[in-house]
């Protein structure tokens, strides 16, 4: 069975099947892997981030969904896990959660009921043997008892109380992170058999792959754990259930790993082809390196569509570690010269772009990898220069103090180690992360404070100069496409800048071009209006918004044009504005720059 046909499987049974039952869930589309208010996460890890919300009930998914019973394929991303990469044979950066979630409807009988089925089920489900599941259940500890409700929903479908495992909170309890919503939870572990590891008589407590876990069939949200860590007992119960997409592949593909299964299989042989030497997969450094190179270049490419550009902080960063780890690992372990990385990328779209049309943009993907990648680059031969300069050429065998090179070439750790080996020199590493540490710490404390929105202040000439952003935002996109997203804006009195997503020069042309378009809506002497609506329907209506800004529950929207239906411009916004576009005066460009890669600037003012 196919991972597409898996995945189709798993939605249709929720939507399908359960129909005849009157028990039919809605299917939601995969949210951003970006979360948007949620202050903890980074990334969205986990299919019920974008249904958090609804279990706290502060939003009413019968109201945005229709029902209360839904379920989707969620894209996720984890960094937790990025040293095991590669190494570990079910741990991935990105990967596909799939999912069903009751919000206050049904319960964990109805929970496991569902799992089981579908997972036994020969016509319309995975038709796996139940006589091989193992499905573990909370142990019970100071903050909540033991689930003996779930317990007994496995006997009623067969499933015999010596092979139903208790657990503790560390393998039973779940949590999408230190605040929100959580629960004891019940998983599934399919006995592989001896073949794959050691007999246990606890199953789930160790990382022995004869017990793979193939869904968490229920994270029953019992509970809200507040800031101060209490556990506060939610008005109703909701379910939240996972199963990894690559996981289940890998037993109903019966292979031996996530690197093994069609998600990943022709990526693994693409990585392997272009070398310059014949790899030998068997041998475990360079099987490991390659299954890292596949790991970490899906989850680049998925990061990329959703607007994200390599950078030095948060989201950005995650993303510019991927790709240099990428460079490292094709460069000083699989001899592939790190100009042959972008041939890897259309394989990577090739397999999920039917799933994921967003994907079919190549020229675009390829355009932030070799920018990325030729920049890490000159820093690569930039270090080894300095190390040659500076060690080799003096006779010096050990690098005492990296974060001089760190702090002077721009290397990272992975770089500075593997040019300094490359020379036959040692590194100590011991203060290495302190001193980083400590250097960027220094740095935060030295940023200063910027108004909300970027305003230098409220003046008249400020507010004129705020409303033209949102003209030369709109103006820039379409002259140089959808992909356009505003990163960051300062607006004085004087002139305003505003930073862009874009990853090339704009030409002489393109500047005119939307120079021209500007002005031509401030000479129709527009209306700017203000509308205020709950976030999920301002969200209905396009309107253009940050993605990794954190909004509220009811958000301003500023549309230019007689209706926010057919407005020229509308975007989320704290204002203020001008109350007709004939009020802003002029416009007119006065530079574009690059202030880092995959982001351009644009200095202007309306003094003609």
């Amino acid at each position: 069975m196919t991972s597409d046909e898996i995945r189709r499987r798993f939605l249709d049974y929720f939507v399908k099947v359960l129909a005849r039952e009157n028990m039919e869930h809605i299917e939601v589309p995969s949210s951003s892997l970006i979360p948007e208010n949620h202050p903890t996460l980074l990334f969205t890890n986990s299919g019920m981030v974008q249904f958090t919300p609804y279990f706290l009930e502060e939003k009413d998914p019968v109201s945005d969904f229709g029902s209360k019973r839904l379920c989707s394929a969620q894209k996720c991303i984890r960094t937790g896990d990025l040293d095991i990469v590669g190494i570990s044979k079910y741990h991935n950066t990105y990967f596909e959660m799939l999912g069903n979630w009751s919000i206050g409807d049904y319960g964990k009988k109805e929970a496991v009921k569902f799992s089981f089925d579908l997972l036994t089920n020969k016509d319309y489900g995975f038709g796996l043997d139940p006589s091989h599941f193992y499905p573990t259940v909370f142990a019970g500890n100071e903050d909540a008892p033991e689930d003996l409700e779930t317990i007994e929903a496995w006997k009623s479908v067969g499933i015999p109380e010596s092979r139903i495992p208790r657990l503790p909170a560390s393998e039973n309890w779940w949590a999408p992170g230190p605040i929100g919503p959580c629960g004891s939870c019940t998983e599934v572990l399919y006995d592989r058999g001896p073949e794959y590891g050691p007999e246990e008589e606890v199953p789930g407590m160790t990382d022995n792959p004869r017990y793979l876990e193939i869904w968490n069939a229920g994270v029953f949200m019992q509970f809200n754990r507040d800031e101060s860590g209490k556990l506060v007992p939610l008005a109703k119960l909701s379910v939240d259930t996972g199963s990894g997409l690559e996981r289940l592949s890998v037993l109903l593909q019966n292979v031996d790993s996530n690197y093994e299964t069609d998600l990943f299989r022709p990526i693994i042989e693409k990585i392997a082809s272009l070398s310059v030497s014949p790899v030998d997969v068997r041998k475990v450094e360079i099987k490991s390196s390659i299954q890292r190179v596949a790991d970490h270049i899906r989850a680049s490419t998925f990061l990329i569509v959703e607007g994200l550009y390599p950078s030095n902080k948060d989201q950005g960063y995650v993303l510019r570690r991927l790709i240099r780890r990428i460079f490292d690992e094709c460069v000083w372990k699989l001899d592939i010269d790190s100009s042959k990385i972008i041939e890897i990328l259309p394989t990577v779209i090739e397999i999920n772009k039917e799933r994921y049309p967003e994907l079919d943009k190549l020229d675009f993907i390829t355009g932030v990898f070799k920018t990325e990648i030729d920049q890490y680059k000159l820093a690569s031969d930039r270090t080894r220069s300095f190390i040659i300069k500076n060690y080799v050429k003096k006779g010096i065998k050990e690098v005492i103090n990296p974060f001089d090179i760190y702090q002077s070439q721009g290397a990272s750790r992975d770089l500075i180690e593997n040019l300094a080996n490359e020379q036959g020199i040692n590194v100590d590493f011991s203060n290495f992360d302190n001193d980083v540490a400590s250097h960027q710490d220094k740095s935060r404390s030295n940023m200063s404070q910027r108004f909300k929105g970027g305003l230098g202040d409220h003046s008249e000439e400020t507010t004129k100069l705020h409303t033209a952003t949102h003209l030369l935002h709109q103006a820039l996109r379409e002259v140089l496409g959808d992909h356009v997203h505003q990163m960051g804006s300062n607006i004085t009195p004087k002139r305003l800048r505003f930073d862009f997503s874009h990853d090339k020069k704009m030409t002489d042309e393109e500047i005119k071009k939307v120079e021209q378009i500007v002005n031509q809506k401030i000479k129709e002497s527009l209306t700017v209006n203000k509308v205020v609506m709950s976030k999920s329907e301002a969200e209905k209506t396009g309107a253009l918004h940050f993605f990794a800004d954190k909004y509220t529950d009811e958000v301003s929207v500023y549309f230019i044009g007689d209706s926010i239906e057919n407005a020229w411009s509308k975007e989320f916004c704290g204002g203020p504005h001008v109350k007709n576009t004939s009020e802003i005066g002029g416009f007119k460009i006065i530079k574009e720059e690059s202030v880092a890669k995959g982001v351009r600037r644009i200095r202007a003012t309306n003094v003609l």
